[in-house]
């Protein structure tokens, strides 16, 4: 009986030091995890004159594209350009059949004729009542009548020769040319086919006179104005830039369309095609001494963005009031000054106070 009332104190007191060590342990490793520094990169806040651009999408047009229509009607009997070609200004593209028109040269031109005679045979016979008259062998009457008629061949004259260069026009328009030199966009005939005057037969474009046409919404109206800098970007000139300025603005806000049209004036340097697709962007403003830092030192949380400011070897969440962003970079409009340490790399991972180690790598005056 008395070892079993021994054994009992002695159970009691090896139960309370282990339950001591364990919580020595468990004090331990919770004081050396507070004392455990996070590893982050710094860099300082910094001014710079920001730029605020407005960016888009929309296409080359091309500042000179005339359309070649038929002036004359008739069946095309030769087509010498096809799309893609270039063309200089004269060159003959394609030809209208001109047998009608030929008849109806030869038609006036044998009516002229005609009255070329009729007008000699009047002039005769007028000089020669003039000559009966002055002797008073011929009636004044009789010379009236003859100078009346003559008058009258002179003007119908006239007219045919006007009706023989309108023919001649015409026969000339049947050789289709082309009125500048650029590349032909689109070839809208083809032989043998039968062609109304006014059909559109050809489109010819200017790649050295190119427009980039960007859409905007309407809420951008007030922020873009003629002669801003424009930077624009095609696929089809992979890694090229062109910069250009707004030359005018189209409003198209209406019921059907929100929007209007931005128009830049761009020179090709030979790679811009028209009907194109681009990406552009306007300069809208430029806010000078902006206060700016990397877009990875600010950290979303639940009250709002924060950016920690580095003391030493802590982290101090300061709360700040974002602007823009531009290529990276966001601007404070308040909470951090320029020349503040701040975290980068690691700062989605601090909170207030925390204990910070700086990486070797940190850039102190990216």
């Amino acid at each position: 009986m008395r070892k079993t009332f021994l054994s009992i104190p002695i159970a009691l007191l090896l139960a309370l030091l282990l339950t001591a060590c364990s919580k020595e342990e468990s004090g331990g490793a919770k004081k050396g995890a507070a004392q455990k520094a996070v590893l982050i990169s710094t860099t300082t806040a910094r001014t710079a004159n920001l730029e605020i651009w407005l960016g888009s999408v929309g296409q080359i047009h091309s500042l000179s594209a005339p359309t070649l229509a038929a002036e004359v009607a008739g069946r095309i009997t030769m087509v010498s350009a096809d799309t893609g070609d270039t063309v200089a200004a004269g060159q003959l593209l394609a030809a209208i059949d001109t047998s009608a028109l030929v008849l109806q040269r030869q038609a006036a031109q044998a009516g002229l004729e005609r009255l070329q005679v009729h007008v000699k045979n009047g002039e005769i016979r007028v000089k020669r009542y003039v000559s009966l008259s002055s002797r008073e062998l011929g009636s004044q009457t009789q010379l009236d009548d003859a100078r009346e008629q003559l008058e009258s061949f002179r003007a119908e004259y006239r007219a045919a020769q006007v009706q023989l260069a309108i023919v001649d026009d015409l026969l000339a328009k049947s050789r289709v040319t082309a009125p500048v030199s650029g590349i032909l966009q689109r070839r809208l005939i083809s032989e043998g086919d039968f062609v109304k005057r006014g059909q559109a037969l050809f489109e010819i474009t200017r790649p050295e006179l190119l427009q980039a046409w960007l859409a905007y919404p309407e809420t951008a109206a007030n922020r873009i104005h003629k002669g801003q800098i424009v930077e624009v970007r095609s696929p089809v000139a992979s890694g090229e830039v062109f910069t250009g300025t707004v030359s005018d603005i189209q409003p198209a806000i209406g019921p059907g369309s929100r929007a209007l049209t931005v128009i830049v004036d761009i020179k090709n340097p030979g790679n811009l095609w028209p009907q194109a697709t681009i990406g552009g962007k306007v300069l809208v403003e430029t806010r000078l001494q902006a206060v700016v830092v990397p877009e990875i030192s600010v950290v979303r949380r639940p009250a709002g963005p924060v950016v920690y400011v580095i003391n030493g070897n802590k982290a101090e969440a300061r709360p700040v009031t974002t602007g823009q962003r531009e290529n990276g970079q966001v601007e404070i409009i308040s909470g951090v000054r320029s020349g503040a340490t701040i975290a980068t790399d690691g700062a989605a991972f601090l909170t207030g106070g925390a204990l910070v180690k700086i990486s070797e790598r940190s850039n102190e005056s990216a």
